[in-house]
């Protein structure tokens, strides 16, 4: 009896080892094993004791990883996934769930981001007797992530932080979005908060709505279209340009962007060359008056050009004496033309014009004549510091205008060689008067030497640039004209400070 079920056991247990043998045979023939190892994920296989059954890393040799199976998974990975292995672990063993987390760390000498998954594997009976693990590498897609979200952050940072005001519409003029400076100023520019679903249009008077709409269709259209608006916030008025462009994506327009630029003082400043035009004109127009004025009361001069002329006709068989004649002739009438030149710009500014008297903001006017003398600004690198405590006066535009422009002029012109040119300008009550000053680190002038001759007509003391000698003559004889007075304190290689005083 015993021999009979000795040979049954025999017989069962090489039925059962042809079915192992069969079943390993029909593995290593599984299309399924290929895919397993060209999977470019980590794949592992624990029991519930966490040893590695199965495993599959990308690029590593079956020898090395044959030499990992059977041990614990935590003594083969880093130490900073530990903690969340763990807790994956326990959520599978303990819910029977399948659980997702991410990780990240050193790992193979870099910084490295995985996306895990864990899920159990169960038996017939709905036991977990194992656990499949999968990690796949994320590094690159997280890298790009975090520079598209620093890209976003930083565009968001300077559209958030824009002295414009932006803001986006849908194909039906609706607001879908618009930055902080927009919100603050709509209350005051458009008469209530900007809401996100409301249409654009609701928010101008009605007299501007179709206008509003036909430049909406024409972005629509693929065009960009500039307009600017008057808005009346009382007392003060204020100009905003307004931008509606275009927003396309694979082509097609998707939405308008409406942008808004508060542009006051570019219009205040061009009303304000258009002004100074305006005086340049009226001031051409005189001139011409005096020329045709001074052109009549210069007959004596010309009739010693014509004597002149009479004696080069009686001493024309004279070599000698024509030569002297014509030199006196020469020079005669390049005096002549001088001096009608000169008496011109002199003349021009001896009108009297009190009618003319209005309010001036000095920073203002030291700004424009800074805009006309750009090129020499940025050429000498200039810098100029303001600190207008008297900030405006009531004189004659002109006149305090060609005040400044011959001092802040003189100023760059007469810079130090080496020092880069700074000019400070400033006013301030003195008394009963007001006190223009103008102050530069230029080379100065010696004042022992010529001082009393400073603001004398056809006066020069550096011969290293060009110039007349006029431009300190006409300062001050349109300063005396507003009534003032001009004071100068300068020594060489200490600049020059001029202070000019006018009636309050």
């Amino acid at each position: 009896m015993m021999d009979t079920e000795l040979e049954q056991y025999k017989s069962e247990n090489a039925r059962l080892k042809a079915e192992v043998d069969l079943l390993k045979t029909q593995l290593q023939a599984n299309p399924y094993k290929a895919m397993f190892e060209s999977s470019p994920d980590i794949i592992i296989q624990l029991d519930i004791s966490n040893r590695i059954l199965i495993i599959h890393i990308p690029d590593v040799s079956f020898d090395r990883l044959n030499a990992v199976i059977g041990k614990d998974i935590f003594e083969v990975t880093p130490l900073y996934a530990h903690e969340k292995m763990a807790n994956a672990l326990q959520s599978v063993f303990t819910e029977g769930q399948a659980v997702k987390y991410y990780s990240e760390g050193e790992t193979l000498g870099a910084y490295r981001y995985y996306d895990n998954y864990l899920s159990p594997i169960k038996n017939e009976t709905g036991d977990i007797v194992s656990v499949y693990f999968r990690s796949r590498e994320i590094t690159a897609q997280k890298l790009a992530e975090k520079v598209l979200l620093d890209s976003e952050r930083k565009l968001k940072t300077v559209y958030e932080n824009s002295i414009q005001i932006l803001t986006i519409l849908d194909l039906d003029r609706k607001f879908i979005w618009f930055n902080r400076n927009a919100l603050l100023r709509s209350p005051s520019v458009l008469g209530r908060s900007l809401v996100l679903g409301t249409a654009a249009e609701t928010y101008i008077e009605e007299s501007q709505r179709a206008l509003f709409i036909s430049n909406f269709n024409k972005a629509l259209a693929g065009q960009e279209v500039t307009y600017l608006r008057e808005v009346n916030l009382k007392p003060e008025v204020i100009f905003i340009e307004y931008t509606l462009s275009p927003i396309l994506e694979d082509g097609l327009v998707v939405g308008v962007s409406l942008t808004g630029m508060n542009v006051t003082k570019h219009k205040k400043y061009e009303d304000y060359l258009k002004s100074i035009n305006v005086e340049l004109v009226k001031q051409n127009e005189r001139l011409n008056q005096y020329s045709y004025i001074i052109s009549h009361n210069l007959r004596g001069p010309i009739a010693t050009l014509m004597g002149l002329v009479a004696i080069f006709e009686q001493c024309k068989n004279d070599p000698a004496q024509v030569k002297e004649v014509i030199e006196l002739i020469k020079k005669s009438s390049a005096n002549l033309d001088t001096i009608i030149v000169d008496l011109n710009m002199v003349l021009a500014n001896s009108n009297n014009e009190e009618n003319d008297r209005t309010e001036i903001n000095l920073q203002e006017e030291c700004a424009g004549i800074a805009f006309l003398l750009s090129s020499q600004v940025e050429k000498s690198n200039t810098t100029f510091v303001y600190d207008f405590k008297c900030e405006s006066i009531y004189s004659i535009k002109s006149y305090i205008h060609s005040i400044l422009y011959n001092l802040i002029s003189n100023a760059i012109k007469y810079k130090s060689l080496h020092l880069k040119p700074v000019i400070h300008l400033s006013s301030y009550i003195d008394n009963d008067t007001i006190c223009i000053e103008c102050k530069d680190n230029g080379i100065g002038i010696d004042m022992e030497k010529f001082g009393d001759k400073l603001f004398g007509f056809y006066k020069r003391f550096h011969s290293h640039v060009e110039g007349k000698g006029l431009g300190l003559h006409l300062v001050k004889k349109q300063v005396e004209m507003l009534h003032g007075r001009i004071e100068v304190k300068s020594a060489i290689g200490e600049g020059s400070t001029f202070k000019i005083f006018l009636p309050k």
